[in-house]
């Protein structure tokens, strides 16, 4: 069994003042270390909540940027398409007028050198059929 007797009490105090300072050399440092600690991971994680939030408006920015770029690229394509198919349409019919013309031109050319192979033709039928008589009858025709 336990006797209190003064070496008890002295024990009781020895122990108080241990724990006194400990208290003061040991666990208010250690306190006060882990209360900055503390406070330290707090401001990372809101720091890293505040970056992460602004890296996703910045990935929502970009995607929007990339998808109205590709909209405005699209729309330059079907514009140059467009006026492609255009300058096509005018080029065949330019072409086209040309050609006409100068297939008009050849018919009248054609239709001309036909009436002067005719008219001459017509001129040397005369002579040509004189010739004839006169090779077939034997005799000259005058």
């Amino acid at each position: 069994m336990i006797n209190p007797d003064i070496t008890l009490v002295i024990q009781m105090i020895n122990f108080l003042i241990l724990l006194f300072v400990l208290n003061l050399i040991l666990f208010r440092p250690i306190r006060k270390i882990m209360k900055e600690r503390n406070g330290i991971v707090e401001t990372f994680n809101s720091d890293i909540a505040s970056l992460t939030d602004e890296a996703q408006a910045s990935m929502e920015e970009f995607e929007e940027k990339v998808l109205e770029a590709r909209k405005e690229g699209m729309g330059k394509v079907q514009s140059m398409k467009d006026e492609g198919e255009r300058a096509e349409v005018e080029l065949i019919e330019a072409t086209t007028q040309e050609v006409q013309a100068k297939i008009e031109e050849a018919r009248k050319k054609v239709a001309s050198d036909i009436q002067d192979a005719r008219t001459e033709l017509q001129k040397q039928v005369q002579t040509f059929s004189v010739a004839v008589s006169e090779k077939i009858l034997g005799r000259s025709i005058q």
